[in-house]
């Protein structure tokens, strides 16, 4: 599990490192399937997929045409399918004496003797302490797994907008139309426009 997360820390920041100190660009794909939908608008594309399924639908077809970005995927996937085995045991026990903590302190306060009361309380207080600095290690861990999970997911997000902005940008240099469509229907808004002004001030 650990050799696992070195790799796809490796692995990220490999290919993040590559990306900004590379002194020439690799030519881009072609335009992928994502973006040649023909014959429908980009309002129907962008409506049928949303813009960040066009990301992905783009990252995906990179991905199963480069290598590395395939062993970035079954990383991907080998830490979301072994997080629980590797955490669960943990989990499980913190929750446990967390709960058992949670259900004294509201036993407590039913207590009508307020000596008593106030002596379990430090009794508990003291177990409690007790406890926080006997698994202090264990929730280093566990935080440190958090932050890696945040730090993962940041740099995949990265990942995935880097690799595709050089084709979003190779589409808009090859793909942009002509303004011919574009000047035409503007004439005929302007013969519309005309005949309405024609009617109203007759």
């Amino acid at each position: 599990m650990t050799l696992r997360i070195f790799l796809l820390f490796a692995l990220v920041f490999g290919m993040a490192s590559c990306d900004s100190n590379r002194p020439e660009k690799v030519p881009p794909p072609q335009t992928p399937q994502a973006l040649e939908d023909k014959g429908k608008s980009s309002y129907e594309i962008l409506s049928k997929r949303g813009p960040d399924d066009l990301i992905e639908s783009i990252y995906m077809e990179l991905a199963e045409k480069d290598s590395t970005l395939a062993r970035l995927e079954e990383g991907m996937k080998d830490l979301n399918s072994s997080k629980d085995d590797s955490t669960a045991s943990f989990r499980g026990y913190d929750d446990k004496i967390a709960a058992y903590y949670q259900y004294a302190a509201r036993t407590m306060s039913e207590m009508k003797d307020t000596v008593l009361r106030d002596k379990l309380k430090v009794m508990m207080a003291d177990s409690e302490k007790h406890y926080k600095t006997f698994s202090a290690r264990h929730h280093s861990l566990m935080d440190t797994i958090t932050r890696n999970e945040d730090r993962i997911s940041d740099l995949y997000i990265m990942v995935k907008v880097v690799k595709t902005l050089p084709v979003i940008e190779k589409y808009q240099r090859d793909k942009l139309p002509g303004t011919k469509q574009l000047e035409g229907f503007i004439h005929a808004q302007r013969r519309v426009i005309n005949l309405e002004d024609s009617l109203v001030n007759k």
